[in-house]
């Protein structure tokens, strides 16, 4: 634990050094993230739908709290996917990140 909490220190003052650093929308690795946004958004629609479908036609506890579990997970997600672009530019000190 407090190897990662000093690897972490280190990139972020490494990040520092690097004020100037910017990703540019046009590139591969923004395309391609742009495409994983997506996919994760199409799946994460899906997967809300069957939990709430789950939640609301099943009378058993253990399958309703299953698809609780599962509305959580799906939207935590979520959070980790749209919002890793303002946590790459925060630890690396970016200006922009992909458009972000």
């Amino acid at each position: 634990m407090r190897s990662a909490i000093l690897a972490a220190a280190a990139l972020y003052l490494a990040g520092l050094a690097f004020a100037d650093f910017t990703i540019p929308p046009d590139q591969p690795i923004c395309r391609l993230y742009g495409m994983i946004q997506v996919f994760a958004s199409i799946g994460a629609v899906i997967s809300i739908s069957y939990a709430g479908f789950v939640l609301l036609s099943s009378h058993d506890l253990i399958e309703r709290n299953n698809a609780k579990m599962l509305l959580g997970g799906t939207l935590v997600g979520l959070m980790i996917v749209w919002l890793a672009p303002l946590v790459v530019k925060s630890l690396v000190g970016a200006s922009d990140v992909c458009g972000w």
